[in-house]
């Protein structure tokens, strides 16, 4: 018996078929999406790329290297502007166009990671097939301009406005007519690159020339002319600062130069401003030149600026005493005053420049509150038979760290303190160590004074961070392994202020006898010190050494242990040079 397939039959298997086929599609597909989302978790999207560069399953990171090198190459790309039988070539840089990598990464990162889940798998989709996302752009306009002024002026001429030029003989501003030109469209260069850039292609792009009018014709340089006369007239004007903070004077205002006819006419340039009587035409105005005025005003500065001065103090009597008041400092300000000079030029009368007070570190009425009450610990040393150079450099040395705080946690550094060792700061040619010879050089001696601290700091329990021994022993710094030697800028003494509020440095200078004594809050801490020892002593004078600082906090406990090893050569080999340039 045969049985009759239908077309009924036929048409039911047909859409079970096509319906079983859509759902094996549908499933496939929501498996792809699943598994892309789970894939380009915390990474840009699988198969995007930016400016025709594979960022695609980066990390944010990795993607910004990528593409900071992508840019570094595009910036260096060679191709020609062309116009006529003429062409020059030039690269992006020199254009002032480069891509903006923190933005494109930005929305790179973001690009189908957003709130809504079916944009997100369109973008993700289109990633995958490798999807060229547009990249952010950073323009320089001064920059391209400055390139086609100087190099393309055959056929880049801006018009010119109707201006003022001073005539000597005349005493007198004369008027320049102005002058129609032609720029290049500077658009189509940029939209040109930037399709070059994510094409990544290597453009010829054909110049377009356009009119260009002036803004500024004859007839609209009356007012401006009137102006520059009155103010011509006006000069010198005074350049004043406000000196009630400067403690050296006595009256509320302080001249500090004159504009005079030269500086005026070299600061001065008459460009378009709006005619308030018509408000959609423009008139020449007076302004000044931007880099001028601020080189103007730099050169201004040495004259006004004052460094802060600390207030500096010394011990006596178990407390704190002021030998040194705090001084406040002042400042010209730059980038303001291009304005204010701008304004009293324009209307002839007094400049008043502005000035920052700028406070110091320690002032004197902080003293009270800066807890030095205990002197923690005193370091010395003998400088006996030292020539008389080497003592005064000592001296002045000694003076330099005389009365300096450190603030809590602060890390002293000896060199940075210290500053220029030269003539200008009055020390004295003396014998240093120098490479392979023992030579003079100004400041000879300064080496007494960073041992001599070294050692007040040991003994006080502070965490010495940086000290390195002389080459040879030298019989100054006597017990050997118990010096420290510098060199600006390194070698360096340094240490940190571990303790709970600032302490104070007091240097003495008694017959052939320094001595450091620091003073701060006393938080309980005791020192052990062993050594310094002195081990495998040698004919030639060469040797080494070992100092061992323990400090130990109020209830017995080890805060920290450092051990200071000294390694010292012969002084044999380095010989005593009193002319260096042997």
């Amino acid at each position: 018996m045969k049985t009759l397939i239908t077309k009924e039959k036929i048409d039911n298997l047909i859409r079970l078929k096509n319906l079983l086929f859509g759902t094996v599609i549908f499933l496939i597909a929501l498996i792809f999406f699943v598994l892309l989302n789970i894939f380009n978790a915390n990474k840009i999207n699988l198969g995007l790329k930016t400016a025709g560069v594979k960022i695609g399953s980066l990390t944010t990171e990795a993607a910004t290297e990528r593409l900071k090198t992508a840019n570094g190459e595009f910036l260096e790309k060679t191709f020609s502007l062309n116009y006529g039988n003429e062409n020059w070539q030039v690269t992006p840089e020199k254009l002032g166009m480069e891509i903006d990598v923190a933005q494109t990464i930005n929305t790179a990162s973001n690009f189908g990671h957003g709130k809504n889940i079916f944009k997100n798998s369109w973008q993700q989709l289109i990633s995958f097939f490798g999807y060229n996302l547009p990249p952010a752009w950073k323009i320089d306009e001064s920059k391209m301009e400055d390139f086609l002024r100087t190099n393309l002026n055959s056929i880049y001429k801006p018009a010119q406005n109707a201006t003022l030029v001073y005539d000597a003989k005349k005493q007198d501003f004369s008027i320049v007519a102005e002058q129609e030109g032609t720029t290049i469209d500077k658009q189509k260069i940029r939209k040109i690159l930037e399709k070059d850039i994510t094409l990544a292609q290597q453009p010829e792009i054909w110049l377009t020339l356009i009119k260009d009018k002036p803004e500024i014709t004859k007839s609209e340089t009356g007012e401006g002319y009137e102006k520059a006369k009155a103010i011509l007239q006006s000069l010198p004007l005074s350049v004043m600062i406000d000196s009630d903070n400067i403690s050296s004077s006595s009256e509320s205002k302080k001249e500090i130069d004159k504009i005079d006819k030269e500086k005026f006419l070299n600061l001065v340039v008459f460009e378009p401003v709006i005619d308030l009587k018509s408000p959609d035409n423009k008139i020449m105005g007076i302004g000044i030149d931007q880099e001028k005025a601020k080189n103007y005003l730099i050169s201004l500065a040495p004259s006004v600026n004052q460094e802060p001065i600390d207030a500096k103090l010394t011990f006596k009597n178990e407390k704190v005493s002021i030998f040194a008041l705090s001084q406040d400092g002042i400042r010209l300000e730059i980038e303001k005053n291009i304005t204010n000079l701008l304004h009293g030029i324009q209307n002839g009368k007094e400049i008043n420049l502005e000035i920052t007070k700028t406070e110091p570190k320690i002032t004197t009425e902080s003293i009270d509150n800066l807890g030095i009450t205990a002197l923690l610990g005193r370091g010395s040393s003998n400088f006996s038979g030292s020539p008389a150079n080497r003592i005064h450099n000592i001296k002045i040395g000694a003076a330099r760290f005389n009365g300096i705080l450190i603030k809590p946690g602060e890390e002293f550094s000896f060199n940075t303190l210290l500053g220029d060792v030269g003539p200008e700061q009055g020390y004295e040619p003396e014998l240093v160590i120098k490479q392979d010879k023992t030579v003079p050089e100004y400041g000879g001696g300064l080496c007494q004074v960073s041992t001599t601290l070294f050692r007040a700091a040991v003994y006080s329990g502070l965490r010495i961070t940086e000290r390195f021994p002389h080459a040879f022993p030298v019989k100054y710094y006597n017990p050997q392994g118990f010096d420290a030697t510098i060199y600006p800028p390194s070698p360096d003494l340094k240490f940190v202020n571990d303790t709970p509020n600032y302490i104070l440095l007091q240097s003495k200078v008694t017959g052939s006898e320094i001595a450091f004594e620091i003073y701060g809050t006393e938080d309980g801490r005791r020192v052990i010190l062993d050594g310094p020892t002195q081990y495998d002593i040698k004919e030639d004078g060469s040797m080494k050494a070992l100092l061992v600082q323990e400090v130990y906090d109020k209830d017995g406990n080890l805060m920290f242990k450092k051990s200071f090893y000294s390694t010292y050569k012969s002084p044999n080999l380095y010989p005593v040079v009193r002319n260096p340039l042997e």
